[in-house]
């Protein structure tokens, strides 16, 4: 993103107060497993948001903010305990354990303030990472494990805040991060239990065991060049899409293929779109493999499916590979068609269990996948129900993602509630060569 230097705006962030807050009960203690999927190495990864609350009209307590999250972090832990244990990677056979009931459970809970008002940061719709960690709050890694969950709130001069929040990719998906915060908002807001009962049950998405001739099968990484890598200059930008722009696009790709068997999707339609533009400014050579991935939700291909409460990783991704030229000449519809069988394959019971125990034995070997290009979809964080606990609905969400991962990961998010224009529409978060994403934006926002 545009970076906005903290000395252009002397911006001062000061940290008051941290505390462990703690399950209002007791927790015996006890170890939990994660299923394969909360496993895969591609998902021990950190990932932090900030959810961006402008001030009330009316008069305010600058410490309120912080005293209904903290009180609503006790109750929630009640409901999700689990996020006020230990993390950690077994050497034995690589999986990770979560030790529960530890006299040194709880969450680390991070009180700030910042000498500035929010507008002056233009509620972080275009902020750089490195800054937007100074919302965020710190996790702690060493021999003993890492906590999976930390909560930072911040203050501004105005009277907003952004509620920071830190949890590893290990313990929940978007959808379970999701409930997570509606439950925690909802708590702050002043009900006594959450509306979704929160449940545990990874033992449903487990592969079988391996055999012992078994030889798991490693995707092989791209192979297409590009003459803006490898580079250590990387920019992140938000890419606007508005809802009538969609409209069109989906219109047009509907007169390619007719899909009236099945919808044709706003994240079907972003993707493939995504892809030749990255593909064009990126610069690919034409004889190279590119892949195009997506995060396929599998909650209703396990059978019965999984509850509504489960929230653990419940997806898998799907790879589209083709030669670069084989990209720039299909059209739209062509790589939707190609995107719905993949994503059929997703849902099918046989293929989800293959996938389980190829990644369950690529764990226990320990291997290294090559990362491919992905994207994935945003949107659902935090709809689950109203996150308005006295502030109204955050009116941005920054999602602050590992350099490493962020250079593969494209996210579609919620359009900003900062623009009344953007409402129906979508934001696209990429991070490209700082060379190639001058032609990244021409050719997106051509859609528009």
């Amino acid at each position: 993103m545009p970076t906005q230097k903290s000395s252009s705006i002397h911006l001062m962030v000061e940290k008051k107060l941290t505390e462990i807050v703690k399950p209002p009960k007791h927790i015996p203690s006890h170890t939990l497993s994660l299923s394969t999927l909360d496993n895969a190495p591609y998902n021990e990864v950190m990932y932090k948001m900030c959810y961006v609350f402008k001030a009330r009209n009316v008069g305010y307590d600058d410490n309120q903010p912080n005293y209904l999250v903290r009180e609503a972090l006790s109750v929630l832990l009640g409901y999700y305990y689990p996020l006020s244990g230990t993390l950690k990677r077994r050497d034995t056979d690589r999986k990770l354990q979560l030790s529960c009931g530890s006299d040194e459970d709880g969450v680390e809970f991070t009180v700030a303030t910042a000498n500035v008002k929010l507008s002056s940061l233009k509620y972080l719709e275009n902020i750089d990472s490195d800054l937007a960690l100074k919302f965020l709050p710190e996790v702690q890694v060493d021999k003993d494990g890492y906590p999976p969950f930390a909560l930072q709130v911040t203050n501004f001069e105005c009277g907003g805040f952004i509620l920071g929040v830190a949890l590893p990719h290990s313990m929940c998906d978007g959808y379970g991060e999701g409930h997570i915060m509606c439950a925690l908002t909802e708590l702050a807001g002043g009900k006594n239990m959450p509306t979704v009962t929160p449940v545990w049950e990874r033992e449903r998405l487990v592969g079988r065991p391996i055999e012992n001739d078994q030889v798991p099968f490693v995707p092989e990484g791209d192979t297409a060049s590009s003459p803006y890598l490898p580079t250590d200059d990387w920019v992140t930008e938000k890419i606007s899409i508005r809802a009538e722009s969609i409209r069109r696009l989906k219109e047009a790709t509907l007169k390619e293929y007719d899909f009236s068997n099945e919808a044709l999707t706003t994240f079907e339609v972003i993707g493939a779109y995504l892809w030749k533009s990255r593909v064009k400014a990126l610069s690919l050579d034409r004889d190279g493999v590119t892949s195009l991935g997506l995060a396929v939700g599998i909650r209703n291909a396990v059978n019965p499916p999984l509850p509504d409460g489960y929230y653990g990783n419940a997806y898998i991704d799907i790879y589209v590979s083709l030669t670069v030229k084989e990209v720039e000449e299909l059209t739209i519809s062509d790589i939707v068609k190609l995107l719905k069988q993949a994503k059929r394959k997703a849902h099918d019971k046989d293929y989800l269990q293959e996938e389980l125990t190829n990644t369950k034995s690529i764990i226990s070997m320990n291997l290294t996948i090559k990362g491919r290009f992905c994207l994935t979809d945003w949107r659902n964080i935090g709809i689950f129900g109203s996150m308005n606990f006295g502030w109204g609905e955050p009116v941005n969400i920054v999602p602050v993602v590992p350099p490493e991962i962020a250079r593969i990961l494209s996210i579609v998010m919620p359009a900003s509630r900062l623009e009344p224009s953007m409402v129906g529409g979508v934001q696209v978060m990429i991070t490209l060569p700082r060379a190639a994403m001058v032609k990244f934006k021409e050719e997106m926002n051509s859609v528009n």
